[in-house]
């Protein structure tokens, strides 16, 4: 006979589906009984056979319906009574404070991968109930705008301005439109020192619709002319303190701006700025812009619109279904839909392009989740691990419970309530290391000072269901198990319900645990060997000793010729943007007369290419300034002219021409550098000779006093104008700044390994002392007979070791394909990748971390007396 030869499963399954209630542990026992003697004497066929005569004898007996009739009626059946489950809350206090040392690594490991669930939770809570502060939030919608043509197919936030009168005029049922445009960013002059700020046109009905706080105005007339502008309560006091802004007025480049009000910061809703300025005053502003017959344009460019009382959002998708029409003719190569989402569906969004204020998606906030539940698994292994390991000490109890009449849904409920209770004390761990997470993590966060994730009843709501639901799902196992044990077996010390393999269980959790930790610690290293290499890379032009001077308002000349006497300052330039910085100024080439290409352009100063030591591969750079009127003379990079390869240009491949008409002729080719981040793929660029358009002094300074420099420079800056502040920045600090992306993700990672380290090890602990305990007489006999403790150390972890290997194993070619072929790819383009470096150190600080968890408990138990274990029960 088989070792493994077991009763048929479907007939075991169809007498317990047929029992019901009713306990047939007995029957089931006896049935199993007579088939291994069977199965012994005669043969496996023929055991099988009788066994399934006997299942449905028993289905149609007397026996079995008396006792489906007692389960029916009798107060001691399988149900789960308040009694039950408040017998059940003693039964896991009792079982907490007998075993404390593993109570307190559930607990301290559950809340640990708890922590950054309830990050990811009160994020998503946030994000959920945006905008649903504004009273008419059920009848306000966003319009959407899905553009396919041959090569691709998106779908916008954004929408054809002119779709604003289409609507306006030909649908009475729409009560209001408010378009909104995102391009407001004006720089506002506050007393000498100008100040960024950001925010949008909106039209006059924008404070009516939305219900933004107003501080200072009234809301139904403070946009109403041109050239006003509404501040936030921060952007005010910024810029007029505490006294009443209303009134004054506002300098930018652009132009004047009266204040005409004052709302509360923005919170809870997927808008952010800090200044609102008349969508009236954009055809002020801007004399060829005509608004009103624009259906080619729908960047940056919003609607919403508010139905009147009654109105249903299918009859607004018929006038969208009308307007596509009209769209239609103005793209003869696509397909445009307009499409309607209400305002409280507009975030989170899904594959949303071009998308207005806080771009929270759905992917984004799905895999801040999943890195959440992977943090969070190895705390619910460890527990179920945990368990597992403690059949044999609680075998006897539930074979005592089910010999007096406990039904398997009982055991089940009652380890089930013991996980709850387990995990509802780790909440309130998880929520003291989560607080200051999330204060550290929203710091990070652009914008995230909109979202309201203080504590309010939904969210508690959301936390204490999260905590139920981990507490079940980390029950569930260990209870099924335990209530599939057979009594018989388990008063007698055999806790085997040959339906689970508890070795390969515990390996194979044990496996995954590491598998993740491993993971994150290789992403530490990798990324942190990124950000050393970004910050000593040499990107194409020199950066040490660089001060870089924004000019602001400053007469640029006199401010050149007067720095260029100290005499340490070694040379001087200019540029309209830093180097190691993004370009923000690009330009349609058009190569030859008929296809353009988009450029990187960088105005630049005397001398910039020899002073920044950039390389020429051909031509000269001298002759910059010596451009005249009928044609301008211009550098680019070698992937301009790759980019230029691939059209047939029948004419002078050194001459091409600017959008605005301008001539250029390219008098040199400078070696591709990184102009840009190394984040970015190098485009082309173009360097043209301009003081004018310069917007930063670059200094090369040759000090031993800095400080005592930068002081006289300085004065010689306050002579000039004493109005407009001297701001000096290193250009290291300020390529070092353009990779805090780097930074934040090496503090991402780090945190999210220390959890998932410190979480295994927990888990490690456990199953060590446990497995030690356990062989507390085996150790001392083997002390007794010889052993030395090199050999017991080896007995104790070898198994372990083997496990972290085998984790090491799986996880290293994760790694190198998540990291190198994935994430490094789209998080820095120009990046080392992964090194053998961080892959060696990572899984030897697995080991360092795994190994000391492992001495720490096994050196107590090789050091103790044999003569004292041997007495161990």
């Amino acid at each position: 006979m088989s070792k493994n030869s077991t009763p048929p499963v479907w007939a075991s399954k169809l007498l317990s589906f047929w029992a019901g209630n009713a306990e047939i542990e007995d029957l089931k026992g006896d049935l199993e009984e007579e088939y291994l003697l069977n199965a012994a004497q005669k043969s496996i066929r023929h055991a099988q056979f009788r066994y399934i005569r006997q299942v449905m004898s028993i289905c149609f007996s007397y026996a079995l319906r008396r006792r489906k009739s007692h389960a029916s009626y009798s107060p001691y059946a399988a149900a789960n009574n308040y009694s039950m489950y408040l017998n059940y809350f003693k039964i896991a206090i009792r079982n907490f404070n007998k075993h404390k040392l593993f109570t307190s690594l559930n607990i301290i490991g559950l809340a640990l991968g708890m922590s950054i669930c309830l990050l990811a939770l009160s994020i998503s809570v946030a994000i959920y109930t945006s905008d649903e502060n504004h009273a008419l939030k059920d009848r306000i919608y966003q319009i959407n705008t899905a553009i396919e043509d041959d090569s691709d197919s998106k779908t916008f936030a954004s929408t054809f301005p002119a779709l604003s009168n289409y609507l306006k005029e030909n649908f009475p049922f729409i009560e209001r439109v408010i378009p909104i445009r995102s391009d407001f960013r004006p720089t506002i002059d506050h007393f000498g020192n100008p100040i960024d700020f950001r925010g949008y046109y909106v039209g006059d009905a924008f404070l009516e619709t939305f219900d933004f706080q107003m501080i200072y105005g009234n809301p139904k007339t403070a946009l109403d002319n041109p050239n006003s502008v509404v501040l936030t309560k921060s952007s005010a006091e910024k810029l007029f303190r505490d006294s009443n802004p209303l009134g004054q007025v506002l300098e930018t480049k652009s132009g004047k701006y009266v204040v005409s009000g004052v709302i509360a910061d923005v919170e809870q809703t997927h808008f952010f700025f800090e200044i609102l300025a008349s969508h009236k005053s954009i055809a002020d502003n801007q004399t060829n812009t005509n608004l009103s017959s624009d259906w080619t344009n729908y960047r940056d460019n919003y609607l919403y619109v508010l139905l009147q009382e009654g109105a249903g959002s299918d009859a607004l998708d018929e006038a969208l279904e009308k307007a596509s029409s009209v769209a239609g003719n103005f793209h003869e190569n696509a397909s445009v839909e307009l499409a309607s989402i209400g305002l409280t569906g507009v975030v989170p969004r899904w594959n949303i392009s071009n998308a207005l204020g806080i771009g929270w998606d759905q992917p984004s906030m799905l895999f801040f989740m999943f890195i959440g539940v992977l943090i969070l698994l190895p705390a619910i292994f460890n527990y179920i691990n945990l368990s597992i390991a403690r059949a044999l000490k609680r075998s006897k109890e539930i074979g005592i419970r089910k010999v007096v009449g406990a039904a398997k849904s009982q055991v089940k409920a009652q380890f089930i309530v013991e996980t709850i209770i387990l995990t509802l004390l780790a909440l309130f761990g998880s929520i003291l290391i989560y607080v200051p997470m999330k204060e550290e993590f929203l710091d990070m966060v652009y914008a995230a000072n909109v979202l309201n994730t203080s504590p309010g009843i939904l969210q508690s709501f959301v936390f204490l269901l999260f905590a139920v639901t981990v507490g079940i799902l980390a029950g569930v196992f260990p209870a099924k198990y335990f209530a599939g044990l057979s009594p018989l077996h388990t008063l007698k010390g055999q806790v085997s319900n040959r339906k689970i393999s508890i070795s390969g269980v515990k390996k194979g959790l044990f496996v995954f645990q590491f598998f993740v930790s491993l993971v994150f610690v290789i992403g530490v290293g990798t990324i942190a060997r990124q950000y050393a290499y970004v910050l000593n890379k040499n990107h194409g032009f020199t950066s040490d000793n660089v001060l870089a001077i924004p000019f602001k308002g400053i007469d640029k000349q006199i401010a050149l010729n007067e720095m260029q006497n100290h005499p340490d300052v070694k040379s001087v330039t200019t540029s309209s943007s830093l180097p190691g910085i993004l370009i923000s100024n690009e330009q349609l080439v058009t190569p030859n007369l008929v296809d353009t290409i988009p450029v990187k352009e960088v105005f630049i100063g005397d001398q910039f290419i020899e002073q920044m030591n950039m390389k020429l591969l051909w031509g000269e750079s001298n002759s910059l300034k010596a451009s005249n009127q009928n044609e301008e003379h211009v550098l680019v990079n070698e992937e301009y002219l790759k980019a230029i390869s691939v059209f047939n240009t029948k004419s002078d491949s050194l001459r091409f021409t600017l959008a605005d008409g301008t001539k250029c002729k390219i008098i040199g080719v400078l070696k591709n550098f990184n102009y840009e981040p190394l984040s970015r793929v190098i485009q082309p660029i173009m360097m043209r000779y301009s003081i004018r358009n310069s917007q930063y002094a670059l200094l090369t300074i040759n000090t031993t006093d800095i400080k005592n420099t930068i002081n006289e420079l300085d004065a010689i800056w306050s002579g000039i104008n004493q109005k407009i502040h001297f701001e000096p920045k290193f250009l290291d600090d300020e390529i070092e700044g353009a990779y805090y992306f780097l930074a934040v993700q090496i503090k991402f990672f780090s945190f999210l390994s220390a959890l998932a380290i410190t979480i295994s090890c927990l888990g490690l602990l456990g199953m060590v002392s446990f497995t030690t305990e356990n062989r507390t007489k085996e150790i001392a006999i083997r002390k007794i007979l010889g052993a030395d403790n090199k050999c017991l150390y080896y007995l104790l972890t070898r198994d372990f070791v083997k496990l972290i290997l085998l984790a090491a194993a799986i996880a290293v070619p994760f790694s190198y394909f998540f990291y190198d072929k994935l994430f490094l790819y789209f998080l820095i383009r120009y990046g080392l990748g992964l090194g053998w470096l961080e892959v060696v150190g990572g899984i030897g600080f697995l080991f360092m971390v795994g190994f000391l968890s492992i001495y720490w408990q096994t050196h107590k138990i090789a050091k103790a007396n044999p003569a004292t274990n041997l007495r161990y029960e």
